[in-house]
């Protein structure tokens, strides 16, 4: 993401920690306050991080935390930047499911950032870029409420327990850019 050091701190009652403290020292057991993403405001992207997102057809953001481990890379102004204005199709993977974090500290920590702890949090942390958020099947109901033209939500199986698990998250992931890179071809 950037070759400039950027670290992540979380505002507790027990004092500022770094994300180290409060994840494994303390093992995400404070409530948290705040985050926030020291030095990212004069940070810049790495070499070739701008160009690879400016020519690629498709973006997929993981299923990790949009807190803290989304959120540094998207903090460096640039890289957030470029997400807005590639012409790649972005797609996200909810870490999110039925409401809760499938592990770790994101819940807290999106709700921290005033982001609701729901797929609904998910889009509104990339809305500025995303094109379509891939969501557990346990949240259908939830998608229906987010789908409109300028986010697509699709409902699949994102609990990752086997390796065939992944092979199946990952071509659907696949399938859907490759429809959305078709249909942005030939709109008609």
């Amino acid at each position: 993401m950037s070759n400039s050091r950027v670290e992540t701190r979380i505002d507790t009652p027990v004092g500022d920690l770094s994300f180290q403290e409060y994840f494994v020292q303390r093992w995400y057991q404070d409530p948290v306050k705040s985050v926030r993403f020291a030095g990212a405001t004069d940070a810049e992207p790495a070499p070739g991080v701008v160009d690879s997102i400016m020519s690629a057809s498709a973006v997929i953001l993981a299923p990790s935390n949009p807190a803290t481990s989304i959120g540094p890379i998207l903090a460096v102004a640039d890289i957030r930047e470029a997400l807005r204005q590639t012409s790649a199709t972005v797609a996200a993977i909810s870490p999110i499911v039925n409401d809760a974090a499938v592990s770790g500290p994101a819940g807290a920590l999106m709700a921290a950032q005033g982001l609701p702890v729901s797929i609904a949090g998910v889009a509104k942390a990339y809305e500025d870029f995303l094109d379509i958020l891939i969501a557990d099947v346990r949240d259908v109901e939830a998608a229906k409420k987010l789908d409109r033209p300028e986010l697509r939500v699709h409902c699949t199986n994102t609990i990752m327990r086997t390796a065939d698990d992944k092979s199946k998250l990952a071509r659907t992931v696949l399938a859907l850019l490759s429809a959305e890179n078709a249909r942005a071809a030939d709109p008609s």
